[in-house]
């Protein structure tokens, strides 16, 4: 089955595609100074050569998804799994396919594929349904959502990276907005827990600050994503990058909501408190 949210954020693609070929150069720039790329990675379980080892593979599925070619990814045992399970295998699978061994080796291997797939971004057609089984059985997106994602995946496993390594990696509002605001719409019909919400409904309005706004209602484990307007039971006004860093779980709503970087309001603002935990990282 295909789940698409109406498309609620017009994505810039020229800077958005732009935004990746930095964001390659950065990481890239980032791996080949590293003295030890076993050490561990910020944020997840792995190291810095198995973390770049998953975005150059990530890179190569969105590629191979534009292309219309098959690159089986995920572990038939985990083909019906849960998200979170069946997401978990494909990233064990992809981390295995590459060698580990080389820092040169690898960040050559994640700009030929950056550059693969912004060449094939360039040129695909905004409508074209891309197959990404990883994502669940049938499950397609589009150019747009995967641009977003191919973003993020940079972006934060960048930031994992060099935070593991003692490096600094400052992410701009105008990257964070184009990941966040159409991964965000995009994917959280995906990545919504199955025992989300199941008393009773929640709305939230999501206003990205200097950015766009949507709204997304949370209902017996399902999401739907609509235009901002009418009425909702939580209004979250966010910085960018703090909610890029929520958002894929490198920073706990409670702190951000202590710094600022997100506040509530509307009618129940202490939903907001409950927001994060309705949903899986995407």
């Amino acid at each position: 089955m295909t789940i698409h949210a109406e498309p609620v954020v017009a994505l810039d693609r020229a800077a958005a595609r732009a935004a990746i070929s930095a964001a390659a150069e950065r990481f890239t720039a980032v791996l080949r100074e590293t003295d030890d790329i076993r050490c561990p990675a910020a944020g997840t379980d792995w190291t810095v050569a198995e973390t770049a080892a998953h975005v150059s593979v990530v890179l190569a599925g969105f590629s191979a998804a534009i292309a219309g070619e098959m690159l089986a990814l995920t572990p038939e045992q985990h083909l019906d799994a849960d998200f979170p399970t069946r997401l978990a295998a494909v990233n064990r699978a992809t981390i295995a396919m590459v060698d580990r061994v080389d820092a040169s080796r690898l960040a050559q291997s994640i700009t030929d594929n950056a550059h693969r797939l912004l060449e094939l971004l360039e040129a695909a057609d905004p409508q074209l349904e891309c197959q990404t089984p990883w994502y669940g059985p049938g499950r397609t997106r589009n150019p747009d959502c995967l641009t977003a994602l191919a973003l993020g995946e940079l972006t934060v496993h960048g930031y994992d990276m060099a935070t593991g390594m003692g490096r600094p990696w400052p992410i701009s509002a105008e990257h964070a907005r184009l990941i966040v605001g159409t991964v965000c719409p995009e994917m959280s019909p995906l990545v919504v827990r199955p025992e989300a919400a199941r008393r009773a409904p929640l709305t939230y309005e999501i206003r990205l600050r200097g950015g766009p706004r949507y709204a997304i209602r949370v209902a017996d484990g399902t999401a739907e994503v609509r235009a901002a307007g009418g009425r909702v039971d939580c209004v979250i006004s966010a910085d960018p990058v703090t909610y890029l860093l929520v958002v894929y779980g490198r920073m706990p709503l409670r702190v951000a909501l202590l710094r600022g970087g997100i506040s509530a309001a509307g009618r129940r603002p202490w939903l907001a408190l409950r927001f994060r935990s309705l949903f899986f990282n995407p």
